[in-house]
């Protein structure tokens, strides 16, 4: 059994399953030159080309090169960027929700062999134990630190995961211009000459627009709290386009989304800032907003940003998002055959049961709820699904808070017992008091 009373009302709902050891998320180490050192850190490890995030972005690409092809950059980009690069580039961007770090003079941590020195500017080797700290740069490493104390006006050497694409892509599309500026106006006629009819009928189905839209994916990070639909790591498929003003861009890659994605219940809302693509009960899974170009008069460029992720467990019907990261080879069998969108997954078991656990401490005025729920991620092995904070109470002649969260522990791929989840939250209580000093209630 699952070391719990076996009642009669709740007989028919137990459904055992073999479980596998609870293991650490896989990680991956990367390596990536920022200004000429060497930086070592970790993020979780990608996913294969059969799993439900590619098959997403397989489908909307299909879809999109009925009407506008979309070209796909699949470069390596780095996954650090500075302070300055959010500023310009990732408006929308909350930095509350950025895992910022900045260099610190520090001792070595990893000691970097002369031969290394002729690898590339990144690269990624598997990881064998987890950390949410980035361990080292030459002779300094990088240190998180508390959103708070972030100030975008007179911070330097500030950097960050990247939590968008977008300084990547309008990087790629200014070399592109740099290239063709300097490119024979003979060699841009002959190659416009070898694409043939396909561009024009393309820019015939565009209504007039450019017939090409520029596409990059990868992985993005967002630190956000744990909540049943909140990722702090998930795959942004981002395109962009520069249109004739007359052919109503926006409209355009509104109607290709929606006729891609309404099927499976997605809705446009106007919002603030832009069009937001939205489903229930999900909520934001993606946005379509435009921006102005050099000759704003004639042309705009508009973007699109989507979640693939979130459209992964939408369209294929995934009881819960961290299955896409959980690499079970039982949910990677699933999709081996690439079936199309809408068949539904089928999961492990039926009704897996859920448990909740109350933690309450006090703490000081340093209080940074950003490292609880990193810690709360670290000490259940990703089988928390929900937090929630229920109560607080200021001491009125300490300088003390007194936090109370409840903590929903429930795992689709693991027969989670009552007691395997306890074990959890005893070693969170260990965690919480030995690295942000608090004292349990």
């Amino acid at each position: 059994s699952q070391d719990k009373g076996f009642h009669v009302e709740k007989a028919l709902l137990h459904v055992f399953s073999r479980s596998t050891s609870y293991t650490p998320v896989q990680i991956v180490q990367m390596e990536e030159l920022v200004e000429g050192e060497k930086v070592h850190y970790n993020i979780p490890a990608e996913l294969n080309s059969i799993h439900p995030v590619k098959l997403v972005q397989d489908f909307l690409l299909e879809g999109f090169a009925e009407r506008c092809p979309v070209s796909m950059k699949e470069e390596p980009f780095p996954f650090l960027i500075s302070a300055k690069r959010l500023q310009t580039c990732c408006h929308g961007v909350d930095n509350l929700q950025c895992y910022w770090i900045h260099p610190l003079q520090k001792e070595l941590t990893f000691h970097i062999q002369e031969k290394d020195a002729a690898c590339s500017n990144t690269k990624a080797t598997l990881y064998p134990s987890k950390s949410d700290k980035v361990r080292s740069k030459g002779t300094e490493c990088l240190q998180p630190i508390c959103c708070h104390d972030v100030n975008l006006e007179v911070e330097g050497g500030l950097y960050m995961l990247r939590p968008s694409l977008r300084p990547q892509l309008e990087e790629l599309l200014i070399n592109k211009e740099d290239i063709d500026a300097a490119q024979p106006q003979e060699e841009i006629d002959k190659g416009f000459e070898v694409e043939g009819s396909k561009k024009e009928e393309a820019c015939q189905g565009c209504n007039g627009a450019s017939s090409l839209l520029f596409g990059i994916s990868g992985v993005v990070f967002r630190s956000v709290p744990i909540s049943l639909w909140a990722l702090p790591a998930f795959h942004e498929l981002l395109l962009t386009g520069v249109f004739p003003l007359e052919s109503e861009p926006v409209k355009l890659i509104l109607h290709e989304l929606e006729t891609l994605l309404s099927p499976y219940g997605v809705s446009i809302v106007t919002e603030e800032g832009g069009l937001h693509l939205v489903a229930q009960p999900i909520g934001l899974i993606g946005k379509v907003f435009s921006s102005d170009t050099a000759d704003s008069n004639k042309h705009v460029t508009v973007s699109a940003s989507l979640n693939l992720d979130l459209l992964a467990v939408l369209l294929f019907s995934v009881p819960d998002w961290r299955l896409l990261w959980s690499h079970d080879p039982r949910f990677l069998k699933q999709f081996s055959l690439r079936p199309p969108p809408g068949t539904s997954f089928q999961p492990f078991s039926l009704h897996p049961e859920s448990f909740s656990f109350d933690i309450s401490f006090w703490t000081g005025p340093a209080w940074e709820e950003k490292r609880f729920y990193a810690i709360v991620r670290e000490a259940s092995r990703g089988t928390v699904e929900q937090v929630k904070l229920i109560d607080t109470f200021s001491h009125p002649d300490l300088s003390q808070t007194s936090y109370c969260y409840r903590l929903i522990y429930h795992s689709h791929t693991h027969a989670l017992s009552h007691t395997q989840a306890l074990r959890f939250h005893k070693q969170l209580e260990v965690l919480l008091s030995s690295r942000l000093q608090v004292t349990i209630r």
